[in-house]
């Protein structure tokens, strides 16, 4: 995940305490288990007004919660619909972590680039 990630937190109340507009903001659920290739899974989710979109890792093990990684960059929300487009399909699946991982990574990196829509010309 290095490279991808801008940050960790140790619990999900570490992260909100950071930026308190996180708190109050609301967020939009991406998936509630995402799968890495050995270990962990994850929840995804986006803030609306921060454009952040964080991995929930959840706890292996133990109660309580798990540790929370900040996908480097901010994402609008067209901009986020348009990277992750029919990730239902994937959320889930063995390694679908990969897929996420590819899908948010800053344009022209990862296997699975992005191509933004030309802009309507105007009248």
């Amino acid at each position: 995940m290095s490279g991808r990630i801008a940050k960790t937190y140790l619990s999900l109340a570490a992260f909100y305490a950071a930026d308190p507009v996180r708190r109050r903001s609301r967020e939009r659920d991406i998936g509630l288990f995402w799968r890495s290739r050995r270990g962990p899974s994850f929840r995804a989710a986006w803030i609306q007004d921060t454009r952040e979109l964080y991995l929930f890792q959840h706890a292996l093990g133990s109660r309580g919660g798990g540790s929370v990684h900040l996908f480097a960059g901010r994402f609008d929300d067209e901009d986020l619909q348009e990277r992750l487009a029919g990730w239902q399909d994937h959320c889930g699946a063995p390694a679908s972590l990969d897929w996420l991982l590819a899908r948010t990574a800053p344009d022209g990196q990862g296997p699975a680039p992005v191509h933004r829509r030309p802009a309507p010309a105007a009248a």
